[in-house]
């Protein structure tokens, strides 16, 4: 029983730590900003399509770079994805191409006597873009 209850209360931490999501916008600037993807593959969240291997095919433009980090475990691509959506409707925004995916070990939870935990963070950097057509 008491091995249960540790892996139960370890998930619930996981849980705990990976629902706060941090997100940093800085906006793009350059010249000739428009551009035409090829396809990809592609996930709604909240109204906002996520692309990822790929870009849309259709006419956009980049807004800025929004990077998002929280603890890592079960679901923290979905809770960077919602946190990300917020930001890329706040900014005029209707998708965000995935940049870059990356996990980083950030220490080691002991939860009892005898059980460990790894601490991990989980970051993703998304390009945010507008649909011009």
């Amino acid at each position: 029983m008491g091995i249960k209850l540790c892996r139960l209360m370890s998930s619930l931490l996981l849980m705990v730590v990976a629902g706060c999501a941090t997100v940093d916008y800085q906006p793009y600037e350059g010249r000739n900003n428009l551009y035409h993807g090829d396809g990809g593959t592609k996930v709604s969240v909240n109204g906002v399509d996520f692309w990822a291997n790929g870009a849309p095919t259709r006419k956009f433009t980049i807004l800025g770079v929004v990077t998002s980090e929280v603890g890592s475990g079960v679901g923290d691509e979905s809770i960077i994805r919602s946190a990300v959506a917020s930001k890329v409707k706040e900014q005029g925004g209707n998708a965000a191409i995935e940049m870059s995916s990356s996990e980083k070990f950030s220490g080691i939870l002991k939860l009892s006597p005898s059980l460990y935990s790894a601490a991990n963070t989980k970051r993703m950097r998304f390009a945010v873009v507008r649909y011009t057509d």
